[in-house]
């Protein structure tokens, strides 16, 4: 393989913290997809050691996500110059986790940083080219994608650097970036509203205008082979008459729109009601969940929104037979996943039980179809902004 050639590749397959072993992959590799770490590049934690004890001892996974994680914090010298640490951490047949749904066909690849502030060094930008030329020589993949780029995460910051620059490091580039998408698209597995648009180039048509062309459309429910007229999309931008915050020239995803409402009324959420599922409406649900654990169990939680180790040990198990408002922040959660539980109705049926029984087989939880500490973990942890 030309990627284990790589000069600046350390093999530490086998080495880093884990519990157990990912499984095999039984679809073969179709994406490679570009992460970062949210964490400040020279930080200590920002390496592979760090989010592999990360991966395991607080998410509860068999070892770290990623396949290769890139350490701009340390620097080796090759013989082409100084290029970031790139550490291969599980085999690339393993399906490890970093993208929910789409782990058996995708290869995750960590580059350490927060690039909202961080700035990519050279060093670093050498190690991602040399490392995606490599790849596609190997035939490994065959296209990239950022994280939010996946299904279900259009809402994260991340990746927050230009992957694309990144491969024309000198002569690195590769003749795969995708051609404009044609007017009618036809969506192909691993596609999101948000990478559809971005075929279009920076500036261009975007997620609304898509969703305008296409009425009716369910943002979080794409299928593969599903048309999506991409040239009426294209017209949209020009048109003067269309208010990104007009809330009548589009509706979103009802039911979303329903959540929202709930929210605003019975918590003061304060959200804009657009039928879009964002960080925003997460945190909500997340504020929603602890305002419940103080009323009905006295845990006296600080009210933020964002997940931490307090929201966790204060969550109490919600199953079959429940009913009210804890029931109905599970159900709207998993919808926002992409886990429909039918009705948000407050009570914990079959449909509740079917979508949840689905979420944890899909995110390696003991299916036990009942709600606990590792379920609400999985669904709303990620607001941590950490090791993602």
């Amino acid at each position: 393989m030309n990627f284990a050639n790589l000069p600046q590749l350390v093999d530490k397959r086998g080495k880093l913290e884990s519990k157990g072993t990912y499984s095999k992959r039984t679809k073969s590799i179709t994406h490679r997809v570009w992460h970062h770490s949210l964490t400040l590049k020279n930080l200590g934690g920002s390496d592979a050691v760090s989010f592999a004890d990360y991966h395991v001892n607080t998410l509860g996974w068999p070892g770290c996500g990623y396949t290769f994680v890139i350490e701009p914090k340390n620097i080796i010298n090759t013989p082409n110059g100084k290029r970031a640490r790139i550490v291969y951490a599980n085999d690339i047949n393993q399906r490890t986790y970093h993208v929910g749904n789409s782990n058996q066909f995708s290869l995750g690849i960590c580059v350490a940083g927060d690039y909202r502030y961080d700035k990519m060094d050279d060093a670093t930008l050498a190690s991602i080219g040399e490392l995606h030329a490599a790849l596609v020589k190997d035939g490994i993949g065959k296209y990239d994608k950022a994280h939010n780029e996946m299904p279900g995460y259009s809402w994260k910051a991340c990746c927050e650097y230009n992957y694309w620059d990144a491969f024309d490091w000198k002569g690195s580039k590769t003749p795969t970036k995708p051609a404009p998408a044609p007017d009618v698209y036809t969506i192909q597995e691993g596609d999101t509203l948000w990478s559809i648009a971005h075929k279009d180039g920076v500036g261009g048509v975007q997620v609304e205008d898509l969703i305008k062309a296409n009425p009716g459309i369910a943002p979080t429910k794409l299928k593969i082979g599903q048309k999506i007229n991409f040239g009426n999309a294209k017209e949209i931008i020009v048109q003067p008459d269309i208010k990104e915050d007009d809330e009548t020239s589009y509706s979103g995803d009802e039911t979303i729109r329903s959540i929202q409402k709930t929210l605003n009324s019975r918590y003061n959420a304060d959200l804009i009601v657009d039928g879009y599922n964002g960080p925003k409406t997460k945190s909500a649900l997340i504020k929603a969940l602890q305002r419940e654990l103080n009323k009905q169990f006295n845990k006296g939680l600080v009210v933020d929104g964002k997940w931490g180790a307090k929201t966790k040990a204060a969550i109490v198990t919600v199953q079959k037979g429940a009913k009210g408002n804890l029931t109905w922040i599970l159900q709207a959660a998993l919808y926002t996943e992409g886990y429909n539980p039918g009705l948000l109705d407050s009570k914990f049926g079959k449909n509740t039980e079917s979508a949840l029984y689905k979420f944890q087989k899909s995110n390696e939880i003991t299916a036990d179809k009942k709600a606990g500490k590792a379920t609400f973990t999985k669904l709303f942890a990620s607001k941590k902004q950490m090791y993602i």
